[in-house]
């Protein structure tokens, strides 16, 4: 039986990419049909992987490149110094 700690640690990732083996994915489930923590865990996890993709999507306004560029720009020049 998989512990939480190998299942967080190693296998969530492979498991949303539905790239584990049918084996690994029958223990994973099982475990998950037992553990409460894991579940939540599980979604929280795919929530945060759901917004950072839909952030990762939005496009910036214009004027804010505008804005943003000599700001950062002046950050790195400070950074440098």
């Amino acid at each position: 039986m998989l512990t939480c700690k190998e299942m967080i640690m190693d296998l969530l990732s492979d498991y949303l990419d539905e790239s584990l083996s049918p084996e690994m994915l029958d223990e994973f489930e099982r475990h998950l049909a037992v553990c409460r923590p894991c579940v939540a865990y599980l979604e929280t996890y795919k929530e945060t992987r759901d917004l950072v993709s839909r952030g990762a999507r939005a496009q910036m306004p214009e004027e804010m490149k505008q804005l943003l560029r000599p700001f950062l720009l002046k950050q790195l020049t400070r950074e440098k110094s």
